[in-house]
C-alpha cells in the first residue's frame, strides 16, 4: 500500500502503481501506509478485498477516545523521531511518547535532531544525544537540508522501510525529499505558538533509489500513546525495564517505593516520561 486518501488508496501491483476503491468492513481495516493486502483488478480498476496480517504497526491513541488506536504506518522496519533542535523547540517529552508508541509497535526505532544550523540550547541537545544513544538508539544530529545529513539518515535506514514521524515544522519533508528524490509540501512554523503548521497531509510509501523506502507521516502539534497496559509502558522505556531487574518487589511502578532500583539508574528525564504517562493510562 502506498498511501491511503478516505475512501481510495494508492497500491502496488507487481511494481506498478494502481488506484483502488475498498470493499465494505475491509477484513483486516482499516488500511494504512505500508499494509500489504489482497486486490482484485477483474473489474478493470482496483478493489482492495482484505488487509494481511501485519509484522509491526505505529499507532497513535485518538485524543477524544483514549481507549482507542488509530492506526498510521504498517510493516515499516524502523521508526525515525524527527525533532528540531530549535524553531519547535526540542521537547524530550514528544520524543519519548513517539518511542513508546515504536517500541509498542515492534519497530526499531532512531532520532534525528534537525536545524542544527539555527541558535539552539547546544547544551540540552548534547544532553539529550547522550541519553537517547545511551540507552540504545541511533541519533543523528544535523540539518535536513545538508547532504552530509541526508547521507548518513540513508546508512541508518539502508535496506528497510522507515517510518518519518514528529513535530510539524521539523524537516521531515525536506530529509524525505533528500532520501527519496520525491517532493512534499514544506511549511514554516508558526511564531505564534512555536509550533510547525501540518504540511504533509496522507502518510505516503516512498521508496528510496538503491533500495529501502520512507513513510513522511503528517506532522503533528500533540501526539498520544495508543492504548497500553503498564507492562507495555514498561518496555518503551527499555532502560527503566533493564534497571527494574534489581527491584525488590515484583510489579513495582517505580513511582518511589521502597526497594526500587530505577531512580539513579536511568536518566530523571526519562523517568519523569515514564510517570507521567503511567499517570495517564492508569486513570
Amino acid at each position: 500500500m502506498i498511501r491511503v486518501a478516505g475512501p481510495s488508496a494508492t497500491v502496488h501491483v507487481d511494481g506498478t502503481p494502481v488506484e483502488a476503491s475498498f470493499t465494505p468492513r475491509l477484513p483486516g481495516g482499516p488500511a494504512v501506509a505500508g499494509d500489504r493486502v489482497d486486490v482484485d483488478l477483474r473489474a478493470g480498476t482496483g478493489v482492495v478485498k482484505a488487509v494481511r496480517p501485519r509484522r509491526t504497526l505505529l499507532s497513535r491513541g485518538e485524543f477524544s477516545t483514549r481507549n482507542r488506536a488509530r492506526p498510521l504506518v504498517a510493516n515499516a522496519d524502523l521508526l525515525i523521531v524527527v525533532a528540531a533542535a530549535a524553531d519547535p523547540p526540542f521537547r524530550p517529552r514528544f520524543v519519548d511518547r513517539y518511542l513508546v508508541a515504536g517500541e509498542f509497535g515492534g519497530l526499531d526505532c532512531a532520532l534525528v535532531i534537525t536545524k542544527m544550523d539555527l541558535s539552539h540550547d547546544a547544551e540540552l541537545i548534547a544532553r539529550a544525544a547522550q541519553v537517547y544513544g545511551d540507552v540504545g538508539y541511533p541519533v543523528i544530529t544535523g540539518s535536513s537540508d545538508d547532504p552530509g545529513t541526508v547521507a548518513r539518515v540513508r546508512d541508518l535506514i539502508g535496506g528497510r522501510a522507515a517510518a518519518l514521524c514528529g513535530h510539524s515544522g521539523v524537516g521531515k519533508s525536506s530529509l524525505t525529499r533528500g532520501l527519496t528524490g520525491v517532493a512534499r509540501a514544506v511549511g514554516d512554523v508558526s511564531r505564534r505558538v512555536g509550533k510547525g503548521r501540518h504540511t504533509t497531509t496522507d502518510p505516503r510509501f516512498i521508496p528510496m533509489p538503491g533500495g529501502g523506502a520512507v513513510v513522511d507521516t503528517a506532522g503533528v502539534r500533540t501526539f498520544y500513546v495508543p492504548p497500553m497496559d503498564p507492562e507495555d509502558l514498561a518496555h518503551g522505556f527499555p532502560e527503566i525495564q533493564a534497571a527494574a531487574a534489581g527491584c525488590r518487589f515484583r510489579g513495582c511502578r517505580h513511582g518511589g517505593e521502597a526497594g526500587c532500583a530505577v531512580p539513579g539508574n536511568v536518566s530523571p528525564g526519562r523517568l519523569d516520561s515514564y510517570r507521567r504517562l503511567l499517570a495517564s493510562i492508569v486513570t
